[in-house]
């Protein structure tokens, strides 16, 4: 049982697992993981979104040795969002201060409301940020475009 905000939760074996397997190497994918566990990556991944959101998982930290991460090769994308109503204000208050978050725009289309410039290190940890943002309530659809060679960027 894990004691949190005054209530008490109870931690099933494949959870406490999973905990076990993050702080052995939090770098490891949801794939890897369901692997090792012998279950299904969709299983895995509910169960750590909900370990995330329950604040049981407060986050997910690696430690980095001597390396210049900003001449990294990162991996970028958009996210074109449509939502459910006209409120790309309220979505750009949950995603303003996301790290990976480095620019979003409303947009005029039909199917599109949003577009969402997310940087991050893996595909892996592209798929988080996506999925968190997906599970929005006023998220509709959610369409991924990979940046696959920069021609120009001027700022």
């Amino acid at each position: 049982m894990v004691f949190q905000f005054g209530k008490m939760q109870k931690l099933s074996t494949i959870e406490r697992k999973i905990l076990a397997l993050l702080q052995e190497n939090s770098r490891q994918s949801v794939t890897e993981i369901a692997h090792k566990l012998g279950t299904s990556r969709t299983n895995i991944k509910s169960k750590i979104d909900r370990l995330y959101e329950s604040g049981i998982i407060k986050r997910f930290t690696i430690d980095v040795g001597d390396l210049d991460i900003q001449n990294e090769v990162r991996l970028q994308g958009f996210f074109h969002v449509h939502l459910t109503e006209p409120c790309c204000p309220k979505l750009f208050e949950h995603i303003k201060n996301w790290e990976s978050i480095k620019g979003s725009w409303s947009v005029s289309s039909q199917e599109v409301d949003m577009i969402i410039l997310v940087e991050a290190i893996s595909q892996d940890a592209l798929e988080a940020v996506r999925d968190r943002i997906s599970k929005l309530p006023f998220v509709k659809t959610m369409h991924t475009t990979f940046i696959l060679r920069e021609w120009l960027h001027k700022l």
